[in-house]
């Protein structure tokens, strides 16, 4: 809501004071309520003044839609049969209103063209292989098409020919003299088996020559191999990719621009220099071990200053003292990285003498006490209470009770034996569920949560799943890793008069793929449960089926149709647990949030620990690697313009301490040169200025962002032209450059290569447009079924929402007007009251005293309303006086 006049305001500031002035003057109630009753009228008559409006999404149906025809014909469809476009706009011209938008070129912005026509009204069609890689993502697009309601349909045309592309990835700033693993990733068009070969050159030099073989169905491969580069500056990593499959050669030479720089410097602090952390971190960086900070004296400043990055080792809390821990902290506030590595003399050892509540904990993002966080997992069970949940299964038992069989099978299973637990209803407003959550590996836990499903009843409304989802969201955002939904229903999701509609609840639902949710549906139902337009849709399609098959995550939906409990197979859904293998022990390593840069691509399967430091993530943190009973193994925070990692288990081998020797050997050891490198975070800075730039694609804007350390403006040449630099923020500038040819450019010494364009990368369909499509309602096509069935599927007409202005300036005059009419009747109404009991006064003491009063007061005299009560006080007036001198007598 807004006002159109907001200065019109201003005048309730002197209305409400003057309504206070005569309120304290006003003598009896009357006059206090007539005085209020007036002052609030003023305040709406002001409002009114200042017009208030407000927006109302509204519905309308249009029975002559418009329709966009959005015809690919980008580069990358040059192996799709062509003509798709113009033969659906010449036959669907006849039945609608179109618009035919044609996309050519060496990129697609697909997303974009969806954003710019979706707006409720449209039926938008695109004849497409789904690969956007211009503006907004085609999820992005999407999403503005389902808030929007907006539908999506596409077409694929029919694939005439294969053709295969390469792309080499990994880092591109590298440390020189250090291993760095790449990968080799390999796509088709089609999904045929497929054999090639690809030779990889380091600087001109063949280093790797291999042949794969795709297998049917495939559509994407990467391999991986490793290489080091022992010299400083640019170099380059090219693959050349040959197939009798292929059919294009321009995306076949893929080259990788690499940077290298000096190997940063390190401080160790540790007292056992031939532990396995020592030799993982000495074979990567220029390392300076000490035994403890004392040792630099007066220059720990200057020391850390010319560090990246400092490593304490099992650091004993009486070791480091509160001069240092100052340092430390400046030192990372301004950019430094720390990493703090536990033991049996660190963290929450010795007891008695921790870290907890000192200095030093301050600065890191844990705290020294033991974590109640357990479980591997958080699992989160939606069971359906509704009213409709009361009908009878095949069993002869209520819906309800075979809904609560079910979340007992569950609890039961191995599968979440090690898991956290936690339900919400579905149709009780009543209830306000917590989220507690339940470790199923606790039997006091377990048999907590039995108790209360046993104890659950019907609710005392609809099905409202959103209401549901609204709940558990603020508790997901809580919690670390990926949460698994287990939804158990009867099926009745959408009220097509009272909401939500499907499309509204499909929104809600995607709201939890942020957090990588996997959402399995349980839909427990019988035909006595199924409710007209509640349960699916005009084409017989189940909305609880839908739901999963539109979910943006993975989306599981099984079913029980004569209403029976369920009780599915986890393993083959989810793949084997790894709580099964008899390998894993109490201490086996599991990656949190698979998002963060320290864990991507990286593989800790059956790297297991035997012991850890217990400590609970603080607010803000983020943990990344945990035990098998959820206790924090890695967690990380960003602590003013640095970062600090708190790696709560040992140093591996060495000191006599052997809890986590597995994690310092390959693959583990990735974590930790992972971790050393994410808080060391720019290891170049001390060159006073740090380009950073990424590899871009024939046409494809590249953003060149430059960090000035030194003062100054930074200057950047690109063949022998200075370019133009905006700054960012402090100490940051940037630049865009699109580039019109292949090759590898320099600017200022930093190489940027240019590939072919980024139309021949993503080739074939785009394996996510059909989940895409269908989440706005709309489906996918060859040719001729969309000139077959859309129009059937479609209709023509089109409901769509609205957004419209109401203002609320006759409402408030009605308002105003209410108040007047009923201060007046209620003023009335006790004047008559008043009158009423005069006249039963006379009447009493004329029967006291027959003929002695004077006559009875005449009521014709109250001819003007306005007067009557001010006459009838004065006539009671003369009437009781004359009463008194009668009685003197």
């Amino acid at each position: 809501m807004y006002f159109e006049h907001f200065w019109v305001l201003f005048l309730l500031i002197p209305a409400v004071l003057i309504a206070l002035y005569f309120f304290k003057k006003a003598v009896g109630r009357k006059q206090k309520i007539l005085i209020s009753s007036r002052a609030v009228i003023a305040v709406i008559l002001i409002i009114a003044l200042a017009n208030p409006v407000a927006f109302m999404s509204v519905t309308r149906t249009d029975t002559n839609p418009n329709m966009v025809l959005v015809s690919d014909d980008t580069a990358s469809m040059r192996f799709f049969a062509p003509g798709a476009g113009q033969e659906l706009y010449a036959f669907f011209s006849e039945r609608f209103q179109i618009r035919y938008d044609i996309l050519v070129g060496d990129t697609t912005a697909l997303g974009e063209k969806i954003a710019q026509y979706s707006d409720g009204r449209n039926q938008i069609i695109l004849v497409t292989d789904g690969n956007s890689n211009f503006g907004r993502t085609l999820e992005e697009g999407i999403d503005i098409a389902i808030q929007t309601n907006t539908t999506v349909s596409a077409v694929v045309p029919a694939l005439i020919r294969n053709d295969l592309s390469i792309q080499i990835t990994g880092d591109k700033t590298i440390i020189q003299g250090n291993t760095q693993e790449f990968g080799v990733t390999v796509r088709q068009a089609g999904s045929q088996r497929v054999t090639y070969n690809y030779v990889i050159r380091q600087n001109g030099n063949v280093i790797f020559n291999e042949t794969v073989t795709m297998e049917e169905g495939e559509r994407e491969k990467t391999t991986t191999f490793q290489t080091r580069f022992m010299q400083l500056g640019a170099h380059a990593l090219e693959a050349t990719l040959t197939s009798a499959a292929d059919t294009d050669p321009i995306n076949n030479v893929y080259t990788k621009s690499i940077y290298a720089i000096e190997k940063p410097n390190v401080i160790l602090v540790t007292s056992d220099r031939n532990s396995s952390l020592a030799q993982v971190v000495g074979s990567l960086y220029n390392v300076t071990v000490v035994g403890n900070l004392t040792v630099f004296g007066d220059n720990l400043g200057s020391a850390l200053s010319a560090t990246k990055t400092v490593v304490l080792d099992d650091m004993f809390i009486g070791n480091i003292t509160d001069s240092e821990v100052a340092y430390l902290m400046e030192y990372v506030a301004d950019g430094g990285g720390l990493m703090v590595v536990g033991g049996r003399t660190s963290f929450d050892f010795p007891v008695g003498q921790s870290y907890l509540d000192s200095s030093f904990e301050r600065l890191l993002p844990v705290i020294s006490i033991p974590s109640d966080w357990e479980g591997i997992q958080d699992v989160y069970i939606f069971i359906d209470v509704s009213d409709s949940t009361s009908a009878y299964a095949a069993n002869n038992v209520p819906i309800f009770s075979n809904i609560k069989a079910s979340v007992m099978n569950i609890i039961e299973s191995d599968f979440f034996r090690e898991a956290n637990v936690t339900y919400f209803t579905i149709g009780d407003q009543s209830r306000n569920d917590t989220g507690e959550f339940f470790f199923l590996g606790n039997p006091r836990d377990a048999e907590a949560l039995r108790l209360e499903i046993e104890n659950l009843r019907w609710g005392d409304g609809e099905t409202d799943l959103i209401n549901t989802f609204d709940n558990a969201i603020p508790v997901m955002k809580n919690r670390s890793g990926q949460p698994l939904i287990i939804i158990l229903s009867d099926g009745n999701l959408v009220d097509p008069i009272r909401g939500p509609s499907y499309n509204e609840l499909l929104r809600s639902v995607n709201r939890v793929d942020e957090f990588g949710a996997t959402i399995l549906f349980m839909n427990i139902y019988s035909h006595r449960t199924i409710r007209p337009g509640q349960f699916q849709d005009s084409r017989g399609n189940i909305f609880a089926r839908s739901l999963m098959r539109n979910y943006r995550g993975d989306g599981i939906y099984v079913e029980s149709n004569q209403g029976l409990p369920i009780l599915p197979n986890f393993s083959q859904m989810f793949g084997e647990n790894p709580n099964q293998n008899e390998n894993v022990t109490e201490g086996s390593l599991y990656i949190s949030n698979p998002r963060h840069f320290i864990v991507q691509g990286v593989n800790i399967t059956g790297t297991n620990i035997s012991g850890y430091n217990g400590v609970t993530p603080k607010a803000g943190s983020d943990m990344l690697l945990i035990a098998s009973d959820g206790s924090p193994i890695l967690t990380v925070w960003r602590y003013g313009l640095g970062r600090v990692a708190a790696l709560t288990t040992d140093n591996g081998v060495g000191g006599g301490n052997y809890w986590a020797s597995e994690l310092y050997t390959a693959p583990g050891s990735r974590v930790i040169s992972a971790t050393t490198n994410w808080v060391m975070g720019d290891p170049n800075r001390e060159s006073g200025i740090v380009i950073d730039a990424p590899d871009t694609y024939v046409g494809l804007p590249v953003t060149v962002r430059v960090h000035m350390y030194d003062e100054g403006i930074p200057v950047l040449t690109l063949d022998g032209q200075r370019l133009l630099l905006t700054m960012e923020s402090e100490g940051v500038f940037t630049t865009e450059l699109v580039f019109n040819q292949t090759g590898t450019f320099n600017i200022s010494g930093f190489p940027i290569t240019v590939n072919y364009p980024i139309e021949y990368r993503d080739i074939g369909v785009n394996d996510d447009l059909r989940r895409l499509v269908e989440s706005t309602g709309g489906l996918v096509y060859t040719v001729n079924e969309a000139k077959a069935l859309y129009i059937r599927n479609n209709g023509e007409t089109t409901t769509f929402q609205t957004r419209e202005a109401v203002s609320f300036v006759v409402y408030l005059l009605l308002l105003a007007l209410l108040i007047f009419l009923g201060e007046v009747i209620y003023r009335r109404f006790m004047e008559i009251k008043e009158l009423k009991r005069l006249h039963e006064e006379y009447d009493r003491r004329e029967k006291e005293s027959p003929g002695s009063l004077p006559p009875r007061p005449d009521m014709s005299q109250f001819r003007r309303q306005n007067d009557m009560v001010a006459d009838a006080k004065s006539d009671a007036k003369k009437f009781l006086e004359k009463m008194r001198e009668k009685t003197k007598k």
